[in-house]
């Protein structure tokens, strides 16, 4: 018979011991939550941060957004760490300049058919305001507000 490596049964029994008091008053969403700290993909942190978030609204639809800030974040090669659409929001990581881990929540609130409000949201000021200041510049690059920026010249560093 095949055994759990150790760190998985540490993990389980942490899960365990955290979320089962409250899990008693609030269900399995809570549990769920606790395992996504403790596993390290939780957005509460980052919902509590938009208190203090960078805020542009568009006049542009919400999937126009959504898809354009994509392709922004491709662009500017973060790391999409988790993304929900429907649910209006992503997580990008491995911002040049800030620490890799540091995760930048990047939220999406449809305000009418054709407005869609983008805050930028993340519990280190200097990553919010790097990725905002990207975004943003991308964004109104992409929805024509902005020319394209110029190509930079060809890099003449060897490895």
């Amino acid at each position: 018979m095949k055994t759990m490596p150790r760190s998985n049964l540490l993990l389980l029994m942490a899960v365990f011991l955290f979320s089962s008091c409250d899990t008693l008053n609030h269900g399995a969403d809570n549990t769920v939550e606790v395992a996504k700290t403790i596993w390290g993909s939780s957005t509460r942190a980052l919902e509590q941060a938009r208190d203090n978030a960078i805020t542009r609204n568009y006049d542009k639809p919400y999937w126009d957004c959504v898809r354009s800030a994509i392709a922004v974040v491709g662009k500017n090669h973060w790391v999409i760490f988790k993304k929900a659409e429907i649910k209006g929001y992503m997580v990008v990581m491995g911002v040049k300049g800030c620490v890799d881990t540091t995760e930048i929540g990047i939220f999406f609130d449809q305000l009418s058919d054709n407005q869609t409000r983008i805050e930028v949201a993340s519990l280190s000021t200097n990553a919010k305001r790097k990725v905002a200041r990207g975004l943003f510049h991308g964004l109104d690059i992409a929805f024509g507000y902005l020319p394209p920026d110029p190509p930079e010249p060809p890099s003449t560093h060897h490895d």
